[in-house]
């Protein structure tokens, strides 16, 4: 992958198409926001042989079965409890 940092190159959109089009390119920009630009196909290609994946899809399956997570709501509750708490000791 070739980064491109637009905050110090000055490049023209075909400029990265053309780069794009031998390789992904990694492009900074001016307000160093990080992008990918690969061509649509490389990314269907990556996608369909990730769906291939025996690995993938067991760890897919492991990462389905895990619990613990809490809603928004529910983090929301507990923030405002702790920030109470927080109030009632100062």
């Amino acid at each position: 992958m070739i980064t491109f940092d637009l905050r110090t190159q000055h490049l023209t959109i075909d400029e990265l198409f053309q780069a794009a089009a031998a390789e992904s390119v990694q492009v900074i920009a001016k307000d160093g926001t990080i992008f990918v630009l690969e061509p649509a196909d490389e990314f269907e290609r990556e996608a369909a042989q990730l769906g291939q994946s025996t690995l993938f899809r067991d760890f897919l399956a492991e990462r389905a079965k895990e619990t613990g997570g809490i809603t928004l709501e529910e983090a929301m509750k507990r923030l405002e409890r702790i920030e109470s708490q927080t109030e009632e000791s100062d």
